[in-house]
């Protein structure tokens, strides 16, 4: 009989590894992906949103699980993994995390703009057992709302969103700070794409300080964007990781180097990184994606680069256009309820101009031929 494999995640690793501090064991992969989930929970009100103060994360843990507004803030809504607050608890009790300063909190939503931004910065022990500071920059992923879907979907036809130009001036802000120390920037979905732009867009002075840039699981870019020369001066920086059967990361394009992760889930929840297989300090990990991943990615670029930029626009506006007339705020506003809001999808379609309707159809369906092509293709 074999003994059934048991499958550790970022909440064991505390357990595992959280009696060590990081003069000890150095930052390693695995604390970056928790830094990058950390940002997801809303410190608003808690965490110091400048760099004239900061909180420790284990009084950041107490105030946050006390809070008369708990309730609300530790809902993320049904795409972010609940376990987020957990992990907050986890961390600020442990030896390794505790004392972690905590700093420059934002969060901004701009429905008119299309904007869903937030970051924050963590400082490692100030310094006091390394010969320079570190610094790790965490850029929030896309949030429950549809806003943050709005504008991840305008990542087709913009060549810049407004969080990417927010996080631009967000991590300069943080060099000006901190000009000696190590910089470490991440985060998971679309803060992996705004940490790796951010940090491509950093002037040459503020790039020596540039450590590591960790995309997990993020959309891309186009190609002309990493083949510009500020890309290419972080690529040696840039360590990316996807799930096995990667969705969100197989959009658009990236450098080739990366890691492939075991995941618990199964299709598009792999995105979840509480679904990630955690070995050591380090992820567990497999050669090569899925082959379900690999048909979308293949599919997915190919059907998208021969659309027009005003084709893209429109299609990203009929689709957003159709949802935003459930009158839905997040998608857990559009999960509620289902039969509902499906018939209000369908009228909305029915009375879009036929032009568009017709449009629109028609792109969908060129995708689902692409992806029929590829899949025989593989």
């Amino acid at each position: 009989m074999f003994e059934k494999k048991i499958n550790y995640d970022i909440c064991d690793y505390i357990d595992w590894r959280g009696d060590l501090s990081f003069e000890l064991s150095p930052l390693n992969d695995v604390d970056a992906l928790i830094f990058a989930q950390l940002s997801y929970l809303n410190f608003n009100g808690l965490a110091p949103n400048d760099y004239n103060s900061s909180i420790k994360l284990s009084e950041l843990s107490k105030m946050f699980f006390g809070s008369s507004d708990f309730e609300k803030r530790s809902d993320l809504g049904m795409l972010i993994d609940p376990k987020s607050s957990e992990l907050l608890k986890k961390a600020g009790e442990s030896l390794r995390f505790k004392d972690v300063e905590v700093m420059g909190f934002v969060s901004r939503y701009d429905s008119q703009k299309e904007e869903q931004f937030s970051a924050v910065t963590f400082v490692l022990n100030e310094g006091s057992f390394l010969d320079k500071q570190q610094v790790f920059v965490a850029f929030r992923g896309t949030d429950d709302t549809l806003v943050g879907w709005k504008e991840d979907f305008n990542l087709a036809f913009l060549e810049q969103v407004p969080a990417q130009k927010d996080a631009c001036a967000y991590l300069e802000n943080v060099i000006s700070e901190f000009k000696k120390a190590e910089l470490f920037v991440g985060g998971h979905s679309k803060g992996g794409n705004l940490a790796i732009f951010a940090s491509a867009y950093l002037n040459e002075k503020s790039k020596k300080n540039l450590v590591r840039v960790y995309n997990f699981d993020g959309p891309g870019f186009s190609q002309a964007s990493l083949d510009s020369d500020e890309f290419f001066s972080i690529k040696s920086r840039i360590y990316s990781v996807y799930p096995q059967f990667s969705i969100i990361g197989m959009l658009f394009h990236h450098y080739d180097s990366c890691k492939i992760v075991l995941s618990s889930e199964k299709l598009v929840m792999q995105h979840n990184p509480f679904s990630w297989f955690v070995k050591g300090t380090e992820f567990e990990t497999k050669a090569e994606f899925d082959s379900g991943s690999e048909i979308f990615f293949n599919s997915f670029n190919k059907w998208f680069e021969e659309l027009l930029p005003n084709q893209r626009e429109q299609f990203v506006e009929t689709l957003f256009g159709l949802l935003e007339s459930t009158n839905a705020i997040t998608n857990t506003d559009l999960n509620k309820d289902k039969l509902k809001n499906t018939g209000k999808i369908i009228k909305a379609f029915a009375s879009l101009d036929s032009e568009i309707r017709d449009g629109a159809m028609k792109i969908a369906g060129d995708f689902v031929k692409t992806i029929a092509k590829e899949s025989i293709n593989l």
